[in-house]
């Protein structure tokens, strides 16, 4: 039996019998007023159908098992991969955030939880755990990141600070006639130590960039490169492609 012939074959659920042989032959027998009529029918039972999934989520495990006790571990594999599938279409026309239907399914599975105690919902896992430990690291990251941001700005406005005595002692220099820095030696004391901070401080802050350049951009481009270079010369290629449209992009952003 061919597959068209399979699936035709099933019980009627979401759809019937008919409709199921009508979509497996793209509706080649139908004229557009049946056509038009069919596809109506069936998205009322798509829309019936997949609304009922608000009964279902708390269904007893034991049914669940009798109604597919019949199905082998691949066809129940290739079975989920297409209502996953179907599921994730629905939410990208939407324009829904998976992260908004996930933490729906997380509410809804803990109020759950409580009715169907010692059942299969205990055991759902929405967000792998590998997502977490991602997810966990990219914060601590971010964390990082905003720590060494603020120490960037501490020692940008100590540089400020500091350079104040350098442009007030350059500007006395300039306008009055004594030569301040050949005449006073606190002057040049003072405007050499602000120098000195400002020098410190500006090669501080070209480390601290320089590590973090090295870290977060430059050591997880080489990787990828070294991964897939093929990838890379894509990416590289795509980015050098229009470059007006882009210049005006960049230029809107400003």
């Amino acid at each position: 039996m061919s597959d068209d012939d399979s699936a035709v074959a099933k019980p009627a659920s979401l759809l019937t019998k008919t409709q199921r042989s009508r979509i497996c032959a793209a509706f080649a027998e139908q004229d557009e007023h049946q056509r038009r009529r069919d596809q109506q029918q069936i998205r009322e039972r798509i829309r019936a159908g997949v609304t009922d999934f608000d009964l279902l989520a708390d269904y007893p495990d034991r049914q669940f098992d009798l109604a597919f006790d019949d199905l082998d571990d691949e066809e129940m594999i290739a079975t989920l991969a297409d209502v996953w599938l179907v599921t994730e279409r629905l939410r990208a026309l939407r324009g829904i955030e998976r992260k908004a239907v996930i933490q729906c399914a997380s509410e809804r599975a803990s109020a759950l939880s409580s009715e169907l105690e010692g059942e299969s919902i205990d055991n759902v896992e929405l967000v792998p755990a590998a997502t977490y430990r991602q997810q966990g690291r990219a914060a601590a990251e971010a964390e990082q990141r905003n720590r060494w941001g603020e120490r960037v700005d501490s020692l940008l406005k100590t540089a400020a600070v500091a350079a104040l005595p350098l442009l007030v002692g350059w500007f006395a220099d300039t306008v009055t006639e004594q030569n301040l820095l050949a005449t006073r030696a606190e002057v040049g004391i003072a405007m050499a130590i602000s120098a000195l901070v400002v020098i410190i401080v500006a090669a501080s802050v070209f480390l601290i960039k320089g590590a973090q350049a090295l870290k977060h951009d430059i050591i997880p481009a080489t990787r990828r490169f070294r991964q897939d270079p093929t990838a890379i010369v894509r990416n590289i290629a795509t980015a050098l492609r229009r470059p007006g449209a882009k210049l005006r992009a960049i230029w809107d952003e400003l």
